[in-house]
């Protein structure tokens, strides 16, 4: 049973250091059309299955060894060892998971995820810590969290009005800052090394982009192409930002080099993929294009796609981390975890990160 810890209250507000700019237009690579390699045994599929019981596990994210998702059988969220094959429950009876995409995050040292507690009136973000298993609530059930994203000692999401802002929660000293206070939609946050991102309408036509912020560099650049940017990724050294781009009824991923500052479009418009990943040299997403679900996986440095499931079952929510993917799949019926090893070794350890002074929140504020 994980020890819950109350909330730490932070400092006093301090004018912010950051704000948003003009969008930056970055570079825009042609579409690649990437290379398929044909998979082996692609009727039956391929991974290994690593949870098991009753009920329906979802939404898998993973960092290292550790892999978590949620259960709802027994509304829980599941935190799996794949050095030692033991799968253990982090959350409990006050800190019940939502079951809902894009809401439970780990970086192989935390967990995060939003939650409900009966003695509650709104939802709550809760941090866990592997090492210790201590498990403590970040906001105070008083505002309305959601997409969380974790790395290192920071932890990032989105909360607020009905619009919402992103806020970044320093795990050290217990501290809220706001990273945007603005009348626009924010969604999907998360961080990556020193990098946040989000998904943002500050445009002139009102579509989403997405914003990406380092913390070496404290401007806000707007990426996308026409159309709807949205379910960003970051990989964990902060190098690189996936997402899928929807006009239409169609849609595509896209890829950003925060570091060399240009944008590739990685799929054509006809694979219709609806989640994505990206860490290392690899992203991988599900997509559509055989009528269901499958797992590809696009190789960052040759431009090769592979698929990695071509059945006729549903595998999506794929993640991927230091060489593994993992994804939710209905090959026996309910949805079950899978993991499947892919080529070019594991990535390089995420960098150590300092974060810039940001605009704390006061007490009780969320």
């Amino acid at each position: 049973m994980p020890t819950l810890m109350p909330t730490t209250e932070p400092a006093q507000p301090q004018t912010p250091t950051i704000v948003p700019v003009q969008p930056q237009p970055p570079a825009i690579a042609p579409v690649q059309t990437p290379a398929t390699l044909p998979q082996e045994n692609a009727s039956t599929g391929a991974g290994v299955q690593v949870s098991s019981g009753p009920g329906d596990k979802l939404f898998p994210a993973i960092s290292g060894n550790y892999i978590v998702w949620v259960d709802d059988s027994s509304a829980s969220v599941q935190l799996y060892d794949s050095t030692s094959g033991n799968t253990s429950t982090i959350s409990d009876a006050a800190s019940i998971p939502l079951e809902l995409p894009y809401e439970l995050a780990t970086d192989g040292n935390s967990v995060v995820w939003t939650g409900e507690s009966p003695q509650a009136e709104g939802d709550i973000l809760f941090i866990y810590d592997i090492a210790s298993g201590n498990l403590q609530q970040v906001t105070d059930g008083s505002g309305a969290p959601g997409f969380p994203g974790v790395s290192q000692n920071y932890v990032v999401w989105i909360d607020g009005d009905e619009l919402g802002d992103v806020y970044i929660y320093d795990i050290t000293s217990g501290n809220i800052s706001t990273v945007t206070a603005d009348p626009y939609l924010q969604l999907w946050a998360d961080i990556g090394g020193n990098t946040i991102i989000w998904g943002d309408n500050e445009t002139e036509e009102g579509d989403l982009d997405i914003a990406v912020l380092t913390l070496e560099q404290p401007r806000t650049r707007l990426l996308g192409d026409s159309g709807d940017d949205g379910f960003p990724d970051v990989s964990s050294d902060g190098n690189y930002v996936a997402w899928i781009n929807a006009r239409g009824n169609q849609t595509a991923v896209y890829l950003y080099d925060v570091l060399a500052e240009n944008m590739t479009q990685i799929t054509s418009e006809s694979a219709n993929p609806d989640a994505v990943a990206v860490d290392g040299n690899h992203v991988v997403y599900s997509d559509w294009r055989n009528g269901n679900l499958d797992i590809y996986l696009y190789d960052i440095s040759t431009g090769v796609e592979t698929p990695v499931t071509q059945d006729p079952y549903q595998q999506t929510y794929p993640d991927i981390s230091e060489g593994t993917i993992v994804w939710m799949g209905n090959n026996t019926g309910p949805w079950e975890i899978y993991t499947a090893e892919v080529p070019g070794g594991p990535s390089p350890a995420p960098v150590q990160t300092s974060l810039v002074q940001l605009n704390p929140v006061p007490a009780g504020a969320i």
